[in-house]
C-alpha cells in the first residue's frame, strides 16, 4: 500500500515541477518563478505522514502561486548535508529541511552560504539565515488524549514514540495530560522505538501494551507508527494517528488523528521569504493558527457530554487556560 502511495505522490510531484504555462524560453521562466527545495524526513515520501504532508504544501504553492518545487530523498543522497549542498548550489528561494534530524548538516551548509535563505521544519537554529518554523505538538497531543481517555473502557491507553527526544517528548506529555484531565486515575503506557521507519518494531510494541489492558493508542513514530495502527486494528482495538489523517493505514482503528498542518508550514515559509526576503526567527504554529487540531471522529461514538467536554478543553487550549504538559 506504502509503495503505490508513494508512486502517486513521485507522479504528482513530477506533474508539479513539469507542467506550466506555455512559453518561448521555460529556462528563463524558471528563473523568474519562486523556487523551493525541499529536503524530505529520514523516512521519505509513502510515510502518510511528515513527508507527505509536506509535499502537499509544495503542491499547494505550485498550482496556487506558481511556485517551482524541487526536493531531495535520503535515498538518493545518502546524507543530509549532501541533500542541502545539492540544493544550495541550485540558488534556489529557500531550501527546507523537515525534521529535527537533519539540523545540524542544514546549519553546516546553511554557514557556508550565507546569502541563501534556509528553513527548518520541527527545529529552531539561531542562524542569521535560517527561518524556523515550530509546532505547539502538545495542544493537539492534549486533546488526543483526553479523546482516547474519555473512549478506554479499561482506564488504560499507551503512546508510542518513534524517538526520544525534545519533541517527540511533547507528543507524550500532551497526551498524558490530556488524558488525565478527564480521568486522573488513568495509566499511561509509554514506550519509543527508536526509530522512525520499523513498523515491525511499532507491532511489537502495540501488541505488548494491549496486553497491558491498554485500548487505546497514540503512535507519534512515523513509519513505525503504521505498525501500531495496524496491530490495534488486528485486536480490535483502537488508535490515533499523526500529522496526517491516518484512517487509511487501519480503517476500522483509527478514531480521529492529531493533525499537524506541515503544509501550512511550507506554505507559511514561502509566503514569508516571498515577501520579506531573507528571514531568521522563528514562527510557532498552533491550534490558534488551524496548523493542529483533530482529524473527524470515526468509528466510535462520544455522549453529548463527552463532546461538549473536548470542546471546552479546546477552547481552554485557545484561550491558554490549560497547562498542556
Amino acid at each position: 500500500m506504502l509503495k503505490h502511495w508513494k508512486l502517486a505522490m513521485l507522479a504528482t510531484t513530477i506533474s508539479l515541477a513539469g507542467c506550466g504555462s506555455i512559453i518561448d524560453d521555460p529556462d528563463q521562466a524558471v528563473k523568474e518563478r519562486q523556487k523551493m527545495a525541499v529536503v524530505l524526513s529520514d523516512v521519505g515520501l509513502g510515510d502518510q505522514s511528515f513527508s507527505d504532508a509536506a509535499m502537499s504544501g509544495m503542491a499547494l504553492l505550485r498550482e496556487k502561486e506558481d511556485w517551482f518545487i524541487d526536493y531531495r530523498e535520503l535515498g538518493e543522497t545518502k546524507t543530509y548535508k549532501v541533500a542541502f549542498d545539492t540544493l544550495a548550489k541550485e540558488k534556489p528561494t529557500v531550501v527546507v529541511g523537515l525534521g529535527f534530524m537533519g539540523q545540524a548538516e542544514l546549519e553546516e551548509v546553511a554557514k557556508r552560504y550565507p546569502l541563501q535563505q534556509f528553513a527548518l521544519i520541527d527545529a529552531v537554529s539561531e542562524l542569521p539565515n535560517v527561518l524556523s518554523v515550530t509546532f505547539k505538538e502538545d495542544e493537539g497531543s492534549y486533546l488526543a488524549g483526553a479523546a482516547a481517555a474519555l473512549q478506554s473502557e479499561n482506564e488504560t491507553i499507551g503512546f508510542v514514540g518513534g524517538m526520544k527526544s525534545p519533541l517527540i517528548e511533547k507528543f507524550e506529555k500532551g497526551y498524558t495530560a490530556g488524558a488525565k484531565a478527564v480521568n486522573p486515575d488513568i495509566k499511561v503506557l509509554v514506550d519509543y522505538a527508536e526509530d522512525f521507519a520499523a513498523p515491525e518494531k511499532g507491532r511489537t510494541i502495540a501488541n505488548d501494551q494491549m496486553k497491558q489492558q491498554a485500548d487505546v493508542l497514540f503512535a507519534a513514530a512515523g513509519l513505525t507508527g503504521s505498525g501500531v495502527l495496524e496491530a490495534a486494528q488486528a485486536k480490535g482495538n483502537k488508535a490515533i494517528g499523526v500529522d496526517s489523517d491516518q484512517t487509511a493505514i487501519a480503517p476500522d482503528a483509527v478514531m480521529t488523528s492529531m493533525l499537524k498542518q506541515v503544509d501550512l508550514a511550507i506554505t507559511t515559509i514561502g509566503d514569508t521569504v516571498k515577501e520579506k526576503g531573507l528571514q531568521s526567527g522563528q514562527i510557532v504554529l498552533g491550534v490558534k493558527e488551524g496548523a493542529i487540531q483533530l482529524a473527524p471522529i470515526r468509528n466510535v461514538t462520544f455522549s453529548e457530554k463527552d463532546l461538549k467536554q473536548l470542546e471546552q478543553l479546546k477552547q481552554d487550549v485557545l484561550e491558554g487556560k490549560v497547562d498542556v504538559q
